[in-house]
């Protein structure tokens, strides 16, 4: 019978890879806390993290801070840490409206970004040699070497799948068509994932809170409403692929229909086109004149910050439905808080400037409770930040999953 086991490299590789996480959950830390924290000896940590210093994986940042009241006898701990300019990442996330386009180092610091406007007479080839010609770009303006590029990450937004060609395989979305597209004028490894979870990946912070992981809901804002979970510093599985089934939701009992959809789901209630329509149901010059004023008569003129400007001028039915649209939010938002032990629930493209959340908050303080409220927050990947999302998926294959090995 064939022996199987696991070989010296891939040792070597986990080794590297559970002393990377330490440290990327931790901040900078001692060799004798890595050793506490994965149980193995201190002499294993130092053998290990000298090496990946001497790659520059990793770096010394100097000596720990002093305890008054612990006074530490002997030498004094030397904090190290992951050297964020040792490795770039290109990253790009394809939406309804954009294709966006950076270069980052491990820390996602951004050293090059660019957006491409998109509409339904874009091509998949137009989109698919944007991506090829400005990666290419950055890659020779940044004067970094190809050993120093992790790869090219790339998100694509569920409602994109069907351009790009993206389809389930055995039920696993698969990205082959697209990836070999892509290769055709590329020089580096191509790696492909849901936007939605990637997006959220992104925008995840890694480090512990009082010595515990936060859960995070991640809720995107489009032609549809999709929903990604981070569970414990991962992707929950469940969420890879299928992000649109929130809008299976129920968030308003014996509400709106919408065919294939239960009564008052997310879907029928709160995406973009049912918000909208809310506001069309309204729309007048008698019902809803200072709408009406700032939109000149047109009513695919509603945005959101002329629906803020009618509501802060007093405009009781636009504020009936803003109040309306923003108890059905909350309605999930507590739930997901609840289910999924969510202690942060970022709102991505939603598009509100901080006057406006602050009126969603205070709403949502109103209607649950100011503890709840206050794990919800706007991302911080508007839309030309996007990118990031794809920078994260490689960093994430081919840094931490490989131990910083190249």
């Amino acid at each position: 019978m064939e022996k199987r086991g696991i070989s010296k490299l891939d040792l070597k590789r986990r080794n590297r890879m559970q002393i990377l996480r330490v440290i990327r959950e931790s901040g900078p830390i001692s060799r004798v806390d890595v050793a506490s924290a994965l149980e193995i000896t201190r002499a294993a940590v130092t053998i290990i993290t000298n090496e990946m210093i001497e790659e520059g994986v990793l770096i010394e940042i100097g000596e720990a801070p002093v305890n008054a009241e612990k006074l530490q006898k002997g030498r004094r701990k030397i904090l190290i840490d992951i050297n964020v300019n040792s490795r770039f990442a290109l990253g790009a996330t394809v939406d309804e409206k954009e294709v966006s386009i950076g270069l980052t180092n491990l820390n996602s610091e951004v050293l090059d970004k660019a957006s491409m406007v998109i509409d339904e007479r874009t091509t998949s080839k137009d989109i698919i040699n944007y991506i090829i010609k400005t990666s290419n770009e950055m890659v020779e303006n940044s004067a970094l070497t190809k050993d120093k590029i992790l790869g090219l990450g790339v998100g694509v937004v569920p409602s994109m799948w069907g351009k790009l060609k993206i389809f389930y395989k055995d039920g696993v979305l698969d990205f082959t068509n697209f990836i070999d597209k892509l290769s055709g004028g590329l020089n580096f490894e191509i790696h492909c994932g849901n936007a939605i979870g990637l997006m959220a990946l992104a925008s995840n912070d890694f480090r512990t809170q009082n010595g515990y992981q936060t859960n995070q809901a991640f809720i995107h804002n489009g032609n549809q409403v999709n929903l990604a979970i981070i569970n414990k510093n991962e992707l929950s599985a469940d969420y890879v692929s299928y992000t649109s089934t929130i809008e299976r939701y129920i968030v308003c009992p014996n509400g709106k229909s919408y065919e294939g959809y239960p009564n008052g789901s997310v879907k029928a209630e709160l995406s973009r086109t049912a918000m909208l329509n809310a506001f069309y149901e309204i729309y007048s010059k008698d019902k809803t004149p200072v709408l009406y004023e700032l939109t000149e008569g047109d009513k695919t003129a509603i945005n959101t910050d002329n629906v803020f400007m009618a509501l802060m001028r007093g405009e009781e039915s636009v504020k009936n439905v803003v109040d309306d649209i923003i108890s059905k939010y909350t309605v999930l938002i507590n739930n997901l808080a609840i289910s999924h032990f969510a202690k942060k629930i970022v709102l991505h493209n939603f598009k509100l400037n901080e006057k406006q959340f602050d009126y969603c908050k205070r709403e949502m303080i109103r209607l649950v409770s100011e503890e709840i409220a206050d794990r919800v927050v706007l991302s911080r990947l508007d839309g030309k930040n996007n990118f990031l999302g794809g920078c994260a998926l490689i960093i994430q294959d081919n840094f931490y999953v490989r131990g910083g090995m190249q």
